[in-house]
C-alpha cells in the first residue's frame, strides 16, 4: 500500500503563520516592559533620594573682627661683647638677673690698660705744652713752618693715643647698654676675652612687639596707630591692648604680609621673648553676604557647596572670604536664590537627587 502525504490547506497556512507573528510580537512586548522598568543603576532616578535641608546666601553686617596668630618678641634682644682683650677678673652677674644701662657686667683685668693710659695723659699734657710754645716761637719768627708743622702734628698724635687709651681701659668694664634681664651669661671668671668675644644677653623686657602675618585682602586696612586686643595664651581670658606700629610692605610666597604690633607688659602680667597670643584687629563694620559655614564641603584652599536645582544636587565651586562665627563670606560662585545645602551633604555625590526638607 502507497502512503501520500497528506497536503495542508492554503488558509489553514495563512492562519498558523499569523499565529506565530503575534506570539513573537507579545513576547517583545513583555521583554520591552521589563526593560523598561530597570532604569540603569547609576541613573538619578535609580539611585535613593537623599533629604536635605537648605539656605540661600543673605546679606548681613558683620564686625570685621580680624583674628590671628603670632609670636610675643621684645623690642631689644642685644648680646654684649667684649671691646677689648684680657682676663675676667669679676663677674656682675647671672642670668635672669635684673640689669639696668650701664651696669657692670664683667670687669676685665685693666692693671696694663691703667699704665697705658697714665703714659699717653704724660704724652699729652708735653705734646699739648710744646705746641703753645711753638705758636710763641712762630710768631716770633723763631723757628720754620717745619718746626711748627711738627709740633702740631706730634699734638694731636699724642690726643689720638690719649683716647685710644683711655677707650680701652673703660672697656675693660663691660657695660649693659641696655636695662632688662639677663638671657644668658656667656663668660665665668678666669676666662681670657678678645674683642668680639659674646659675654651676655639682655632681653629688654619693657618693650615688647607681636608679629603676625595678614593675608593681602586685609593688610590695606591696617594702618599704624590702630589699637587691638592681644590675648596671650599664658593669661587665657585676659587682655592686653596693643598698637600697630609697622605693617611690611613685602609678603612672602604665600601672599602674606608682616604686621607689627606694639605691646606693653604689667607688673602682675609679665610678658616673656617668644610667648604666643592671639590678637583681634577690628576692621569695623561691613556688610557681606553670607552662607553657613556648615554648607562647606571643600577646605578654605579650594572651597566647594552641593546647589541644588530640579531636585537634583550638584557640586560647585566658589570663592570665600572670612569666618564670621557660624557663616563664611561669599565672595563669588553664588546666586542670591540659590538653595544651599547645609545638612545632609555627607551623604551627596554630585548628580544625586534630592528632597528638601527643610530651609534655614
Amino acid at each position: 500500500m502507497k502512503h501520500s502525504r497528506s497536503k495542508q490547506h492554503p488558509a489553514l497556512t495563512a492562519v498558523a503563520a499569523s499565529a506565530l507573528a503575534l506570539s513573537l510580537t507579545l513576547a517583545a512586548g513583555c521583554s520591552s516592559k521589563k526593560e523598561s522598568a530597570q532604569a540603569p543603576a547609576d541613573s538619578p532616578a535609580a539611585s535613593q533620594r537623599v533629604s536635605v535641608a537648605v539656605a540661600t546666601p543673605k546679606l548681613k553686617s558683620v564686625e570685621g573682627l580680624l583674628s590671628l596668630n603670632g609670636t610675643i618678641h621684645s623690642e631689644n634682644v642685644l648680646t654684649v661683647v667684649a671691646e677689648t682683650s684680657g682676663k675676667v677678673v669679676r663677674v656682675n652677674t647671672r642670668t635672669g638677673a635684673h640689669v639696668s644701662k650701664g651696669d657692670i657686667l664683667v670687669q676685665i683685668d685693666d692693671e696694663l690698660k691703667q699704665a697705658a693710659f697714665a703714659t699717653a695723659q704724660a704724652a699729652l699734657d708735653k705734646s699739648k705744652a710744646d705746641w703753645i710754645r711753638a705758636q710763641e716761637l712762630y710768631n716770633q719768627k723763631v723757628i720754620p713752618d717745619a718746626d711748627f708743622a711738627a709740633a702740631r702734628l706730634a699734638s694731636a698724635s699724642a690726643d689720638s693715643q690719649f683716647k685710644g687709651a683711655r677707650r680701652d681701659l673703660e672697656n675693660a668694664r663691660v657695660r649693659s647698654p641696655i636695662s632688662g634681664v639677663v638671657a644668658d651669661r656667656m663668660v665665668n671668671e678666669g676666662a681670657f676675652l678678645a674683642p668680639g668675644t659674646p659675654v651676655a644677653q639682655i632681653v629688654d623686657t619693657d618693650d615688647f612687639k607681636l608679629v603676625v602675618n595678614v593675608g593681602e585682602r586685609d593688610v590695606m586696612k591696617i594702618k599704624n596707630g590702630m589699637q587691638v586686643k592681644i590675648e596671650a595664651d599664658a593669661y587665657s581670658g585676659e587682655q592686653f591692648t596693643g598698637t600697630v606700629s609697622a605693617v611690611s610692605p613685602k609678603g612672602d610666597a604665600s601672599l602674606s604680609f608682616p604686621v607689627e604690633i606694639k605691646i606693653k607688659p604689667t607688673a602682675k602680667r609679665p610678658l616673656y621673648d617668644g610667648m604666643s597670643a592671639r590678637v583681634g584687629i577690628n576692621l569695623g563694620k561691613r556688610s557681606i553676604v553670607a552662607i553657613p559655614r556648615a554648607s562647606l564641603v571643600g577646605s578654605f584652599q579650594k572651597p566647594q557647596v552641593y546647589v541644588v536645582s530640579d531636585g537634583v544636587a550638584r557640586l560647585v565651586d566658589l570663592a570665600v572670604g572670612g569666618e564670621y562665627g557660624t557663616d563664611l563670606e561669599l565672595l563669588s560662585g553664588l546666586s542670591n536664590d540659590d538653595q544651599v545645602v547645609v545638612n545632609g551633604q555627607n551623604n551627596l555625590a554630585d548628580g544625586m537627587a534630592v528632597d528638601v526638607v527643610g530651609d534655614k
